[in-house]
């Protein structure tokens, strides 16, 4: 696989984000979209470190999945709506 696909494939996820980040009002989109622009930066490290074999950019690449992940958790978490009232 060319690198420019990786690079391709990360751009477009990283500006998919800037665009739902910019164009939602809800925080729950801002936050979906945050997270996507995330996943566009882990994508492009994990290419270019394909790329130019180095394990440091999948170690990087795998904590920013990583923080994706608790990110997208715990704005779940806080965005919950309350059961206690119903």
């Amino acid at each position: 696989m060319p690198i420019t696909h990786a690079y391709y494939l990360a751009s477009g996820l990283w500006l998919l984000g800037l665009a739902g980040v910019l164009l939602r009002r809800d925080g729950w989109g801002r936050a979906v979209s945050l997270a996507v622009m995330l996943i566009g930066a882990a994508t492009l490290l994990v290419g270019a470190a394909r790329a130019w074999a180095l394990a440091d950019g999948h170690a990087l690449a795998a904590l920013l999945f990583a923080l994706a992940g608790a990110y997208a958790v715990v704005l779940a978490t806080l965005q919950a709506p309350d059961r206690e009232g119903s």
